[in-house]
């Protein structure tokens, strides 16, 4: 049975992830399906690798929100945040992300979602990276972290952190020093401080989320106990 709009359940996430390496035709299809302002923005991108993951990852979402809302794919009308985060007036809650070829999109009765998913991949000056930007409990717990289970916690925390700030729709502008979050495989509500934000980390569910080999990915969303889901939408050829 297909989930509706009126399916969505207070605290229940709603989970599809998959895969941006489709053929010419697909995204020729994809397209069809995105606003003007969406096929002017495809058209900056330089590469064309970049160009068709950014068209079929937002073909995915209109399709996703379609079969929420009974609302055509392309007659999906975005509004944007401050920071330019999309919502639809109505609902529901939704986010989206997309790493090399991977998507995971999320979606949610109400509240504010964040979703991040993130290939895993060698990452140049990790410590140093996480000495100036992550909190000093986190980039602690890197250095003490053995060689080859460093790369795997960074992604933990890497995914989680920006999960939270996509969340808030603030995204990569707020610093990520000034919160922390728990990478420990089972923590739910894994928000254990945030400065400067006037959020109660007693109110957040910040926590990974299955996927793939090869990726790490997490959710943040403003309610403490929630349920998560596989969301019930068939890419086909879209």
């Amino acid at each position: 049975m297909t989930t509706r709009l009126a399916d969505l359940r207070d605290g229940v996430v709603h989970i599809w992830e998959g895969r941006l390496d489709v053929p010419d035709s697909v995204t020729a299809a994809a397209r069809s399906l995105l606003s003007r302002d969406e096929r002017a923005r495809a058209d900056r991108f330089v590469y064309d690798r970049h160009r068709r993951r950014y068209t079929v990852a937002q073909a995915h979402l209109r399709r996703v929100l379609a079969g929420l809302t009974g609302i055509r794919p392309e007659k999906i009308g975005f509004r944007f945040g401050k920071h330019g985060k999309p919502f639809l007036r109505t609902g529901p809650s939704f986010n989206q992300s997309h790493s090399g070829e991977r998507i995971m999109i999320a979606v949610s009765a109400r509240g504010r979602l964040g979703v991040d998913i993130e290939e895993i991949r060698v990452v140049k000056y990790l410590l140093a990276i996480a000495d100036k930007n992550f909190g000093a409990d986190e980039a602690a717990q890197l250095h003490s972290a053995a060689g080859h289970e460093r790369q795997e916690l960074f992604f933990r925390l890497w995914t989680r952190k920006e999960a939270f700030l996509k969340a808030l729709g603030v995204g990569l502008t707020h610093p990520l020093r000034t919160f922390s979050v728990d990478p420990s495989p089972g923590a739910e509500r894994g928000l254990l401080r945030v400065e400067g934000l006037g959020e109660d980390p007693a109110h957040w569910h910040v926590g990974g989320v299955p996927c793939a080999l090869g990726a790490k990915a997490a959710l943040a969303v403003d309610c403490p106990r929630i349920a998560v889901e596989r969301l019930d939408y068939d890419p086909g050829e879209l």
